[in-house]
């Protein structure tokens, strides 16, 4: 069960991470979207009403700006800056809430119990976490609540990540998208093999831009790992194979980049990034169709 230390966090943090980021970042945007279509509405009011130095009848005027105002107003459209922003700012927000969920999961991966289970006895060392509920209550007790928020500013740095994955993606869905792939994605339009033919391009544009901004901010994440990690590492030594017991102290995100710059160079940085990669473009692939099935549902009711 090596293989799934972690998982139920994991599972928690997920769900929470990105329910809530997707509920926060579509209103977000239409708080943005509803402001710039007034400013916009403002200024083609300003400029119909300035018609002093016109010679048009004040019913032509008010004819002319309401064709105007009907033109423009569907044009008024948000940019990358605006998804990036409403994007960043809805990761802000969730990381007060599933940064202690985030920091147990990187502890309970990292920690190996056997090895632990060996030394415990001979050596006076920290016992192994059981789970999530005991990791939760064995790091407020020996480090303090302030603890289950270690990395935490690497985690608001790591808020860039989902700006630059969803402005990737709506950069790739304003170029690549057709029309009908928004048409044939309802309940009852058109047959299963056109459905999944039609998903196939969000799966691609999700899966590309999550690429993108995991392998852009991946240092960031490796940062944060090692500010949460576990300050006493039980682990088997790469030159004699005997089991050791080291101390990986980091007082702040200076300090850990000092250290992963000396000891391992620039590659320390990028560590297990491939690895990565490959984790997480297919689950953001099916997010991303997921989530635009959904807000074809939401918007045909």
């Amino acid at each position: 069960m090596g293989l799934y230390r972690g998982l139920t966090p994991a599972v928690i943090g997920s769900a929470a991470s990105w329910g809530g980021f997707f509920i926060l970042y579509e209103e977000l945007k239409r708080k943005i979207l509803h402001r710039k279509m007034r400013l916009a509405e403002t200024s083609l009011g300003s400029v119909s009403s300035s018609g002093g130095e016109t010679h048009v009848s004040s019913i032509d005027a008010t004819v002319r700006s309401k064709e105007i105002q009907s033109t423009q107003q569907p044009t008024v459209q948000l940019g990358p800056m605006e998804h990036f922003a409403a994007s960043c700012m809805a990761g802000a927000c969730l990381v007060a809430l599933t940064n202690p969920l985030w920091l147990i999961k990187t502890r309970l991966q990292l920690q190996n119990s056997r090895l632990q289970e060996q030394v415990e006895k001979s050596k006076s060392i920290k016992p192994p976490y059981k789970g999530l509920t005991h990791a939760a209550y064995t790091i407020v007790k020996e480090e303090g609540f302030l603890a289950l928020y270690k990395g935490s500013i690497p985690a608001l740095m790591l808020v860039s990540h989902g700006g630059i994955q969803f402005v990737s993606y709506e950069f790739l869905k304003s170029k690549f998208a057709r029309p009908e792939w928004k048409k044939s994605s309802g309940r009852n339009s058109g047959t299963i093999t056109e459905r999944l033919k039609d998903s196939f391009g969000y799966l691609v544009m999700g899966a590309t831009s999550k690429f993108v901004a995991s392998t852009t901010t991946y240092p960031i994440q490796v940062i944060k790992s090692r500010l949460q990690q576990r300050s006493q590492v039980v682990e088997l030594s790469e030159i004699s194979g005997e089991i050791i017991v080291s101390k990986r102290e980091y007082s702040g995100v200076l300090d850990c980049v000092g250290k992963i710059l000396k000891n391992e160079g620039i590659g320390g940085f990028f560590k297990g990034c491939l690895t990565n990669a490959i984790r997480v473009a297919p689950s953001a692939a099916i997010t991303f169709v997921v989530y635009e099935w959904v807000l074809d549902m939401l918007s045909d009711r």
